[in-house]
C-alpha cells in the first residue's frame, strides 16, 4: 500500500512504514532541531526525499535546484499552506497572513498587508526618524555602561519593538502601558521556547493527539490567545478614535480604514475578510515576524562581527570615509555595500528560520521531475541550501566579501539564498527588515567598536533553537569610537 501511494515519489523509507505513526522513528529524534532530526535521511535518500509522518505524506526539499522550484519556478503549485491543529488554532481557523491556507481571505490580507508596509517605507523622512529615535536611545543606553560587560539581548528587544510599536500603532502609543509590555514579553517567551516548538511540529503531523491531554499544545496555543486579547483592546480603542480624514502612517490605521470603505461599497464579502479576529492576525503576524526576527538577526549580527573583528573595522573604515560623523542615512546605501553584504552574511549563516513555513501543493505537480500529489507537505530547507558547500566556499565561516564582486557591488542572489523565502508565500516583512537592519547596524558600529569580555572569549556561534534560531545568551562591551 505504501510503495503504491509513493509511487514516482521522491525516494524515501518505505519499508519502515508504520501505521499511523509513518516513518516517525526514522527520525533523529533526539536531535535539538528538526533540520537535523532529518540528516540521516538526507545522506541515505538524497536531497529530495519523501516520508509519511502521521497521517500526510511529506516531501523534504533541501538543495538548492529543488527549493528555488519549488519557491520561484513553480511558486503557484506550493503556494498553500496545510492547516493543522496547532496552526488552525493560532491563526483563529485560518485568518492570518503568515500560515493562513491560499485563498481569497489570504490574497486581500496579503495585499493590505504589504501596501501598508509599502506606503510606510515610501515615507523615507518618516522611517528613518522612527528608527534613529530609537537608536539614539540605545546608544545613550549603552553609553551609561562605560564599557562594562552587557548582554544586548533585552535592549535590542526593546529597540526593535519600540520601531514595530511605531509601524503598528502610530506615534500616539503609551511605551509605558503594562499591556504593551505583557504582550512583548509574551512574543519573547514563545519564540525561545525550545521544547514546546520541537514537540508541537512532531505532534502536528498526527491529527489524533489534539484530543489527548497534551500540555504542550496549551504551552504553544494559549500565548497566542493571550496576545489576540491585548491586541484586541489596542484595535477597539483606535477604532473608536479613528479619523478617515487624517494620513494613514500605520498598519491599524490602515486595516480600519479598508474596513470603513469597504462598509460604504457594501460589499459584504470584503467585510467579512476585515473582521475583528484578521484584524487581531494580522497585527500579531507584525509582532512575531518583524519584532523577534529583526532583533534575532541583530544579536546574530554582534556575535559575528565580535568574533570576526577585521569586518568590523572594515565596516567602521568604510562608515568613516562615507558618512562621517553625520547621521547615517537610507540615502546612503548604495555607498554602503560592505553593510549590506553584513546583512546578507549574517542572515546566511544565522539561519534564523532554519526550515521555511510549511507548504502544501494546491494541485498534481512535480518537483526535480518527481511526482508530487495535491495536498502534500513540502518543508523546504533553507540551512542546508544557505551551509552547501557547492554554493559557498567554507560556508561554515562569517564572510561578508563573498557578496561582493572584485569592483565591491553586491553580488545578485544566484538562487541559493532564500532567508524570507521566495514567490507568493516570501515574507512581506522583508523590506522593513531590511531597512531596519541598515540603519541599526549602521549607526551602532558608527558609535561603538564592539569587542569581547575582559577574558577575551567571543560570544559562541552556535545558534539555540525555539520558534527561530537564535545566539546563545552572550556579554559584549561597548568601546565608544572617538
Amino acid at each position: 500500500m505504501v510503495v503504491c501511494e509513493f509511487r514516482n515519489m521522491p525516494p524515501g523509507p518505505r519499508l519502515t512504514t508504520l501505521p499511523v505513526l509513518g516513518n516517525i522513528l526514522s527520525l533523529d529524534l533526539k536531535a535539538e532541531k528538526f533540520t537535523d532530526a532529518i540528516k540521516g535521511l538526507e545522506e541515505k535518500y538524497g536531497r529530495v526525499f519523501s516520508l509519511k509522518l502521521g497521517s500526510y505524506k511529506v516531501v523534504m526539499a533541501a538543495s538548492p535546484e529543488a527549493v528555488y522550484e519549488m519557491l520561484v519556478t513553480k511558486s503557484a503549485d506550493y503556494a498553500g499552506r496545510q492547516q493543522t491543529y496547532a496552526l488552525y488554532s493560532i491563526n483563529l481557523g485560518g485568518k492570518d497572513v503568515l500560515l493562513t491556507h491560499y485563498g481569497p481571505s489570504w490574497k486581500l490580507h496579503r495585499k493590505l498587508f504589504t501596501t501598508a508596509l509599502r506606503q510606510y517605507l515610501s515615507d523615507i523622512p518618516l522611517i528613518e526618524s522612527r528608527v534613529l529615535t530609537q537608536a539614539e536611545k540605545l546608544t545613550k543606553y549603552i553609553e551609561t555602561l562605560k564599557g562594562k560587560p552587557f548582554d544586548p539581548s533585552e535592549s535590542l528587544n526593546r529597540t526593535v519593538a519600540d520601531v514595530i510599536c511605531g509601524i503598528t500603532f502610530g506615534e500616539g502609543y503609551d511605551t509605558t502601558d503594562p499591556n504593551l509590555s505583557r504582550l512583548l514579553k509574551l512574543n519573547v517567551d514563545f519564540v525561545s521556547d525550545h521544547e514546546t516548538a520541537q514537540l508541537v511540529k512532531i505532534l502536528d503531523f498526527f491529527p489524533v493527539t489534539q484530543y489527548l491531554p497534551i500540555k504542550a499544545y496549551d504551552r504553544f496555543i494559549q500565548p497566542f490567545y493571550k496576545m489576540f486579547d491585548i491586541i484586541r483592546i489596542f484595535l477597539r480603542e483606535r477604532e473608536k478614535d479613528f479619523d478617515p480624514e487624517q494620513p494613514i502612517q500605520d498598519l491599524i490605521s490602515g486595516l480600519i480604514l479598508a474596513k470603513k470603505e469597504a462598509e460604504r461599497e457594501n460589499d459584504s464579502e470584503k467585510c467579512a475578510y476585515l473582521s475583528e479576529d484578521y484584524f487581531v492576525n494580522t497585527v500579531e503576524n507584525m509582532f512575531f515576524a518583524g519584532y523577534e526576527t529583526t532583533s534575532t538577526i541583530m544579536k546574530w549580527a554582534i556575535a559575528m562581527l565580535v568574533n570576526y573583528p577585521k569586518y568590523q573595522e572594515d565596516i567602521q573604515r568604510q562608515l568613516d570615509e562615507v558618512v562621517g560623523d553625520q547621521t547615517p542615512s537610507l540615502n546612503d546605501r548604495t555607498n554602503l555595500p560592505l553593510i549590506h553584504a553584513t546583512i546578507i552574511e549574517t542572515l546566511r549563516l544565522g539561519n534564523v528560520a532554519p526550515l521555511a513555513a510549511p507548504h502544501s501543493t494546491l494541485n498534481d505537480t512535480t518537483l526535480c521531475g518527481f511526482r508530487v500529489p495535491k495536498g502534500t507537505i513540502v518543508l523546504p530547507n533553507i540551512e542546508s541550501v544557505h551551509l552547501d558547500p557547492k554554493c559557498w566556499e567554507n560556508p561554515t565561516e562569517f564572510n561578508p566579501y563573498r557578496h561582493l564582486d572584485d569592483e565591491g557591488k553586491l553580488i545578485t542572489n544566484q538562487g541559493n539564498y532564500f532567508p524570507f523565502g521566495a514567490g507568493r508565500r516570501f515574507c512581506a516583512g522583508e523590506p522593513m527588515a531590511k531597512v531596519q537592519l541598515f540603519l541599526f547596524i549602521s549607526w551602532l558600529f558608527q558609535k561603538f567598536t564592539f569587542v569581547a569580555e575582559e577574558d577575551g572569549c567571543p560570544p559562541k556561534l552556535k545558534g539555540l533553537y525555539g520558534f527561530v534560531q537564535f545566539p546563545a545568551p552572550y556579554k559584549i562591551r561597548a568601546i565608544k569610537r572617538k
